[in-house]
């Protein structure tokens, strides 16, 4: 159990205010977070990591202070940060081996042991051999999380991973994640909604650095129940809805603007609509932009 109590974070230069009294409690599982670019999602996590101190609040690990075990903690963390930046020159053998040497693995029969069962276990097999820097973005991404769960960490902390990837990866990537949430807490940063729409029971928003919800996701969604409405219409009519209404998404299919809004009753002759994350997302940052 991860407890954030109004954690705050300002930078000196500009005196940005990243992180502004969030508080939060992760429970074991997938925890979705979510938020704009910028919204401090990065932040937050380079704090829970250890990687950078805040500037105020606190963080409790099963009730005790982190900064009294945070060599304890640090030993059963493991951490993906947004950009994967590994080591071109080294194979994926050899770039474990380095992980399992800096985590304390000693024995050299049991890092090959480690090394090999987490290669599989992230579908590296065969490629062994190839350096790093040979290696496509989905590709570095596995070696990412590979080097981020050897050692069997009971936290993990992945920031934005399936950034740039393909849909095939992005599909394996996060059937992966599921795969390895089991009897860990797995902390998810993302701005995409549907990478967590179905891995993740709890999530929290944050915007600005402020928490904007926190609480399972289907109680989230539901807030919208009965009240998304789907229209296709003219541009005259998509200007008259944002004005009045909530919407969540325009698309122009041949000239015309389908869009789904949200709204206590509906207007035109609209048509109701099953919510998503997405639409609950956005109508909660108060609508899409134009």
């Amino acid at each position: 159990m991860i407890e954030i109590k109004a954690l705050t974070k300002v930078y000196p230069r500009g005196k940005k205010k990243a992180l502004d009294s969030v508080s939060l409690t992760i429970p074991q599982g997938i925890f979705g977070l979510i938020g704009r670019n910028g919204a401090g999602k990065t932040t937050l996590m380079r704090i829970v990591a250890t990687v950078m101190d805040a500037t105020g609040g606190e963080i409790y690990i099963d009730g005790s202070p982190l900064k009294d075990c945070k060599d304890v903690f640090r030993s059963s963390l493991g951490y993906l940060p947004q950009s994967t930046k590994l080591m071109p020159r080294l194979n994926i053998v050899e770039f474990l081996d380095y992980v399992c040497i800096m985590k304390g693995m000693k024995e050299k029969a049991e890092r090959q042991e480690k090394i090999a069962s987490v290669i599989e276990t992230v579908g590296l097999v065969g490629e062994e051999k190839k350096r790093l820097g040979k290696y496509s973005g989905g590709m570095l991404r596995r070696a990412g999380i590979a080097q981020a769960i050897i050692g069997d960490p009971k936290v993990l902390i992945i920031d934005e991973p399936t950034t740039g990837l393909d849909p095939e990866e992005r599909l394996y990537f996060l059937n992966l994640l599921s795969r390895i949430a089991m009897e860990r807490t797995i902390i998810f940063s993302t701005h995409i909604t549907a990478d967590i729409e179905h891995l993740c029971k709890n999530i929290c928003i944050l915007e600005q650095g402020e928490v904007k919800y926190l609480g399972e996701k289907e109680a989230f969604v539901s807030g919208i129940e009965g009240k998304l409405w789907t229209y296709t219409g003219t541009r005259e009519d998509e200007e008259q809805l944002r004005r009045d209404t909530v919407v969540t998404s325009v698309a122009y299919v041949d000239g015309a603007a389908e869009i789904r809004y949200v709204s206590n009753e509906p207007i035109f002759d609209a048509k109701p609509a099953t919510p998503t994350l997405e639409d609950a997302y956005i109508h909660a940052l108060g609508g899409v932009k134009r």
